[in-house]
């Protein structure tokens, strides 16, 4: 870690659930760590929020994120917008991820063109996969099926754009579901999250698809180890795909979590009628690539990352 003391660091969308990890993280490094985010009075309440700068402001605004980058040695951009199917703001979800890429890519180009760049995809973007294309790896044609995913694989076509059309390197990570304790007490917004939190108030939840559906879930410390060592190396462009490089079932997540918990009741049941024509189905990605370029391999299993998480969760509602 010894390049990155020191270093000037951007997190756009930072007081976010992942954002949030890794600005702690480097703020022990330590590094300079700015976090930029549309509210952040809630992130300034963290305990290392005096290791950190703070800009409040909204990535679809141009010369807001111009005055952000300028003398920046890297940018991670993880802003996103997460919301619900049946209240979903298409509009809002492009003016984040497609507007809001355009806007680092253009200040980037004019003002900080060697920054290093992480952008942060999603396993959206792939939509539904068939089961011989299982893990997917890095190259598979992507087919998103819903904005989000439609969004984020625009936004790394964008990044793509950019080094053809100015030489504007990129380095691109896409996860899966992340989950573990939020940093700020807020919602995660993991499936796993949801499911503890009605658990441990010994309440019955859903299990959608009678929790057949194949799921990759990675603790969010793995995830933060991750990206550490990209900005950490010399590597300066590239597409990974992350994952905990294992594949678990939906209704055995549930089923953990009621035994962890020792409380709370699971009933598997068919997804409703407003998400079926958004399931993803079955689905984990390769590692193989992040793994051997980077010398990183998830170390959280499953069990553990759940104890974390319920642990957290008992202490702090």
């Amino acid at each position: 870690m010894g390049s990155l003391k020191g270093k000037r660091i951007l997190i756009i969308g930072g007081t976010g659930f992942v954002g949030m990890y890794l600005a702690k993280r480097l703020s022990e490094v330590p590094c300079r760590v700015c976090i930029f985010g549309r509210s952040i009075d809630n992130a300034k309440k963290a305990e290392f929020a005096k290791k950190i700068e703070f800009i409040e402001g909204d990535i679809a605004d141009y010369k807001a994120i111009e005055g952000s980058v300028k003398n920046k040695d890297a940018i991670i951009n993880l802003a996103a917008v997460v919301q619900d199917y049946a209240e979903f703001d298409p509009y809002l979800d492009l003016e984040v991820n497609c507007k809001g890429q355009l806007n680092v890519l253009e200040a980037r180009k004019k003002i900080n063109s060697k920054a290093k760049y992480i952008f942060i995809g999603s396993r959206t973007q792939f939509g539904r996969v068939n089961e011989k294309d299982l893990p997917v790896s890095e190259d598979l044609c992507q087919r998103p099926i819903s904005l989000y995913g439609m969004h984020k694989h625009t936004a790394e076509n964008y990044c793509m754009l950019y080094k053809r059309a100015f030489n504007l390197k990129s380095l691109i990570l896409r996860f899966p579901q992340v989950y573990g304790p939020s940093l700020t007490g807020k919602n995660a917004h993991s499936i796993v999250d949801r499911f503890i939190r009605k658990a441990l108030k010994n309440e019955e939840f859903h299990v959608n698809g009678y929790g057949k559906g194949i799921k990759d879930l990675i603790y969010v410390g793995d995830v933060v180890d991750l990206v550490v060592k990209i900005l950490d190396s010399k590597t300066e462009e590239g597409i990974f795909n992350v994952g905990s490089g294992e594949k678990i079932k939906l209704a055995e997540i549930a089923k953990k979590i009621v035994r962890l918990c020792k409380s709370g009741s699971y009933k598997p049941v068919p997804f409703p009628k407003e998400l079926v024509n958004f399931e993803l189905g079955n689905f984990y990605f390769d590692i193989s690539k992040a793994k051997k370029s980077f010398n990183w391999s998830p170390k959280t299993k499953i069990d553990e990352g759940l104890k974390k998480t319920i642990e957290f969760y008992r202490r702090h509602g």
